[in-house]
């Protein structure tokens, strides 16, 4: 018995997804984080709400994604 279970090929898909979201989430918050402390000299977002707000981002799309597919299975099924 493992300690994870393996993914299927849409499961992989759905985390490249959540994966890319959450990439882009970082991006767009150290922009506006960056841009603010040049005019301001002041961080309008803490380290730590950059760094949990991209994981969150990320795991969370992967967990929408691969609740829409299992509803999507289940609809089919019907």
């Amino acid at each position: 018995m493992s300690l994870f279970k393996s993914m299927t090929n849409r499961q992989m898909i759905n985390w490249k997804k959540g994966a890319i979201v959450g990439f882009y989430t970082y991006l767009i918050l150290l922009f506006v984080n960056y841009t603010h402390n040049l005019i301001f000299t002041d961080d309008f977002f803490s380290s730590a709400i950059i760094f949990w707000s991209g994981l969150i981002v990320a795991f969370g799309y992967e967990i929408v994604l691969n609740l829409n597919d299992k509803r999507k299975i289940r609809k089919n099924l019907e």
